[in-house]
């Protein structure tokens, strides 16, 4: 159980893997590892994290060598879906083969990925969390949410629920973990190409009935597609998950909004385009999640 973890390796300190070593740094010792070191040097002089208004600053162990994550039990992957590839492939001489590795990745076809590379342990699923990077060092809370969690052991998913529930966060664990993976995909297609798009963050993206429409199809093709892909997601939910995600997040500026902002490649190829790519394997149309792909893929150019 949690109690036998003693360290968590955090693998990428973006926003959501800043926010997470918040939360487990006053339970756990943390092993952080990042790639660029102009980020490790940044943090190492403190990561401070916005949450309800008050600023906490704290200062993890962190590391641009991979090797930092050796002695890590549990290491938690907070990566863009473009970089797992590479991430697995520099941490893998490294970690203990019997350490457990979790995946709350965005994006569709990171699990299969990764189960390539390594033979460790593997948790995978997803959260409603939201963050917002305003700083390599600074980070700002976006709004509660739940994880979704699940694996082949059911013992190591339960070690994972336990220490995420000893530090304070909303955590199940799900007997179809790759239904919960093609959920948030589905919520992320919805949401995220068009606040980047817009440049708005999520709460606004329900406020207007233009925006509600657009995201209600790209919604209505991505299930059509799941189903056909054998994961069966009713729409009408899927859109009612989709606008509360909206609402618990309303200040929140989407993950692809701060990749279009700071010019860095976005995750639209693990969202939408995997949406539009397992749909040719079906012969099914996607207009809508086309559409949307190929704007942010113009605008990752500008």
């Amino acid at each position: 159980m949690a109690n036998d973890v003693h360290k968590i390796g955090i693998v990428g300190v973006g926003a959501m893997g800043s926010l997470f070593a918040f939360f487990f740094h006053n339970y756990y010792q943390l092993l952080l590892y990042d790639s660029n070191p102009d980020t490790v040097h940044v943090i190492k002089q403190g990561l401070t994290v916005e949450i309800n208004s008050t600023q906490q600053t704290f200062y993890p162990t962190i590391s641009n060598n991979p090797a930092i994550l050796a002695e890590a039990d549990i290491i938690f992957l907070f990566i863009k879906s473009f970089a797992t590839c590479n991430a697995i492939n520099n941490i893998q001489p490294h970690i203990k083969p019997n350490a457990i590795v979790v995946t709350l990745q965005n994006g569709i076809g990171n699990v299969e990925l990764i189960s390539s590379i390594i033979q460790n342990p593997l948790v995978y699923g997803t959260t409603t969390i939201g963050a917002t990077k305003l700083s390599p060092a600074h980070v700002r809370f976006g709004g509660t949410g739940s994880i979704i969690i699940g694996g082949d052991s059911s013992r190591h998913c339960s070690t994972v629920h336990s220490l995420l529930k000893q530090a304070g966060l909303s955590v199940t664990i799900a007997p179809n973990p790759k239904k919960a993976l093609w959920e948030k995909a589905i919520i992320n297609a919805a949401i995220n190409p068009l606040g980047a798009l817009l440049e708005v963050p999520n709460g606004k993206l329900i406020e207007n009935n233009d925006t509600l429409y657009i995201m209600k199809r790209i919604i209505q093709e991505a299930c059509q597609v799941a189903h056909a892909d054998g994961i069966g997601i009713d729409s009408d939910q899927m859109i009612e998950k989709t606008v509360t995600v909206c609402k618990n997040t309303q200040n929140n500026f989407c993950s692809m909004l701060q990749d279009i902002l700071a010019k860095r490649k976005t995750e639209i190829d693990s969202i939408n385009g995997a949406v539009i790519d397992i749909a040719k394997q079906h012969n099914i149309d996607t207009p809508y999640n086309a559409t949307i792909y190929r704007l942010v893929k113009y605008k990752e150019t500008r």
